[in-house]
């Protein structure tokens, strides 16, 4: 699976510790421009946090982004320049959470995943129960800023409890 990826997911969640999730739900390179590298390790990144990302960064392929296509002037540098790299590779998956570099993924045929689509899928495979997924989302809320609608969060929690594994014997 050929994947990009924007700031804000490795960001949030490596503020919960779960950015292993990344390569542990998807086979091959996390493929991240030079301006998101740039932008995940800008001050002030607490320290535990900014070891951890650039333990990510290093198995990761950093790659710069020549002549980036400007999509939208309401996104950041960092934010065209993931769009622009996943439409040149043809990746399969962006991983954003910003609402309008999402819709403009779907737009050019790049399926988008977000912070908590990680953390649903990261359910589906069992590697977390639906009770430590909807304490990650509250953290994320509570403590470190993440914003989402309350439609939003009401959605998630469906998902989160409507999803209970089945125990195994």
């Amino acid at each position: 699976m050929t994947l990009v990826a924007d700031a804000s997911p490795l960001i949030f969640l490596a503020k919960v510790d779960c950015l292993n999730l990344i390569s542990r739900l998807f086979k091959g390179p996390v493929r991240i421009p030079e301006s998101v590298r740039d932008e995940v390790l800008a001050p002030p990144t607490p320290t535990a946090e900014e070891q951890v990302l650039r333990s990510f960064l290093d198995r990761s392929r950093i790659e710069p982004v020549a002549n980036p296509r400007r999509f939208a002037a309401a996104l950041s540098r960092a934010d065209n320049d993931a769009l622009t790299l996943a439409v040149r590779i043809r990746a399969d998956l962006l991983l954003a959470d910003d609402r309008l570099l999402r819709e403009l993924a779907r737009v050019e045929h790049i399926r988008p995943m977000g912070t908590l689509g990680i953390l649903l899928r990261a359910q589906e495979q069992e590697i977390h129960r639906p009770a430590d997924t909807q304490k990650l989302v509250d953290a994320l809320i509570r403590r470190h800023g993440f914003r989402i609608g309350i439609e939003v969060y009401r959605a998630t929690l469906e998902r989160i409890h409507a999803r209970q594994p089945k125990h195994k014997r």
